[in-house]
């Protein structure tokens, strides 16, 4: 195949640790079908996401619906080379700058050019970096989307992991898009004084290497908790059950088969989807009267796309970037992104 119709790109070859999982290699552009609704999107930077250490390990195996070898990322940001028919009548074309997220089911953003449907795209802000770009649309949707599903008051949230890859997202949209009149949050020894400088408006900060939040934060005082750890039960007596619909959100368990199964864009075989029901209904818990809990998964959305490159554009919303690598730095990126830094890990797929 000529070197003009090929394209690196950083594929799981195999199940392991990175080094021997991850392979960059000149594979087939993709090719825009031209009465498609599809973009073809020269790539500029892609970020890792935490969870996608469960496919290179092989936790993801047990689905049955990942065959390897495959394509690996989900966020992108870049260049429109072309747009399908369909696209080009939605106000499509080529040269514009966009930044995007596929869902599971279409995963391989770790490459020079990517295929897309136009609906998992919205254009850059130009207020923000290719890397920004790349970095906030998964982690800012899921911060959006479980925040949107609390209906009740906005007294005071309280956020775990203030510095996390979703947590810092949702700080600046509990304050700037949803105004919660008192926010608190918990972070670690080392994270405290940059956690201030960037978000002054944060009420009170917690350390939680030297105090237990629970110990802290006065029962019954919450109208949300987002949690972001796995274990939603412990928050349940700080809602506040007097006020309107408290909710309780949990980003680390499943909701269960049906809802996994639409956001992913795939079909789960039978005992994979017995799986998903069982630990979603262990991981549910118990909570006082009145109490919403919201187990979240997030959905590719396009108008929270949109909604999402709007708050970055207006300046309310900046993901923090951790460090930047190349495709020909894989391994050591997800190592990096595993092990867990503040802020995301992005490759630099071109200048």
């Amino acid at each position: 195949m000529p070197d003009d119709q090929l394209m690196r790109a950083l594929i799981q070859v195999a199940y392991g640790r990175p080094a021997k999982a991850l392979s960059l290699q000149s594979v087939p552009r993709p090719v825009l079908a031209p009465s498609s609704s599809d973009l073809l999107v020269r790539v500029k930077a892609a970020s890792i996401a935490p969870a996608e250490w469960g496919f290179l390990i092989g936790i993801t195996r047990i689905v049955g619906v990942f065959p390897i070898p495959a394509g690996m990322g989900i966020d992108f940001s870049g260049v429109v080379e072309a747009a399908g028919e369909g696209a080009t009548a939605e106000g499509w074309k080529g040269g514009e700058e966009v930044m995007g997220c596929v869902p599971i089911s279409l995963k391989g953003t770790y490459q020079e050019y990517v295929l897309v449907p136009s609906s998992c795209c919205a254009r850059k802000p130009e207020n923000i970096s290719w890397e920004e770009a790349a970095a906030l649309p998964a982690n800012a949707m899921t911060a959006l989307q479980a925040l949107e599903k609390h209906q009740g008051g906005k007294e005071a949230i309280f956020v775990t992991g203030g510095l996390g890859g979703v947590g810092h997202l949702v700080i600046q949209l509990a304050h700037h898009r949803f105004g919660f009149k008192r926010i608190i949050t918990s972070v670690s020894t080392s994270k405290v004084e940059r956690f201030k400088e960037l978000y002054p408006y944060v009420d009170e900060v917690i350390d939680y290497k030297k105090v237990n939040p629970t110990s802290v934060v006065p029962k019954a005082s919450l109208d949300v908790v987002y949690s972001t750890l796995g274990t939603p039960g412990q928050w349940a007596p700080y809602l506040a059950p007097q006020r309107p619909v408290p909710s309780l959100i949990e980003i680390a368990t499943s909701p269960g088969t049906a809802v996994v199964q639409e956001n992913w864009g795939v079909i789960f075989p039978w005992y994979a989807r017995w799986l998903f029901d069982a630990v979603a209904w262990y991981a549910r818990p118990r909570v006082p009267k009145g109490v919403q809990f919201v187990a979240h998964n997030t959905r590719m959305l396009h108008k929270d796309l949109q909604a999402v490159a709007d708050e970055a554009a207006g300046g309310r919303l900046k993901p923090l970037i951790g460090r930047v690598f190349s495709l020909d730095e894989g391994a050591e990126a997800f190592e990096l992104a595993h092990k867990g830094i503040v802020g995301k890990v992005v490759f630099r797929v071109s200048e």
